[in-house]
């Protein structure tokens, strides 16, 4: 096989970062966006029993579906300290009327895939820069009488 330049070589795994990295946000903004759209209303709810894990907390919680039964679920509250948001269970949960099921702390909904396939995608851009600017680093060098 004939001997490929390192710059050519960290220009392909540039392109890769480059279109993995939109692919992801796009793919990110749009299920960011989906949990987003979801109409939850706010609901008392009570705790039943719950277990820290570090980043936050599963809570086992009880709440009323739109008939007044009682329904159960676990959930996972994040320890977030920001403004407006509360820093544990705050006794009441936000649930979809049209799926009753779907519970979350939090009125924004199932976020946490979409976040963290945004993070991917961000770490994904900073490779594409990184490499980018290695392989024009590399480039350089190569250009050089040897």
């Amino acid at each position: 096989m004939w001997p490929v330049p390192a710059s050519s070589v960290l220009a392909i795994v540039c392109a890769v970062c480059v279109v993995l990295a939109v692919v992801l946000a796009v793919v990110g903004f749009r299920a960011l966006a989906a949990a987003r759209r979801v109409a939850r209303v706010r609901v008392p709810a009570r705790e039943l029993s719950s277990t820290w894990v570090g980043p936050g907390t599963f809570v086992d919680v009880e709440y009323p579906d739109p008939h007044g039964r009682p329904l159960r679920t676990q959930i996972f509250v994040w320890l977030v300290r920001a403004p407006g948001v509360p820093y544990t269970f705050d006794g009441s949960v936000w649930v979809d009327p049209t799926d009753p099921t779907d519970v979350t702390p939090r009125r924004q909904g199932r976020t946490t895939r979409a976040t963290l396939t945004l993070v991917v995608a961000a770490i994904a851009a900073a490779g594409a820069l990184g490499t980018g600017l290695a392989s024009l680093v590399v480039r350089l060098g190569e250009s050089f009488p040897g």
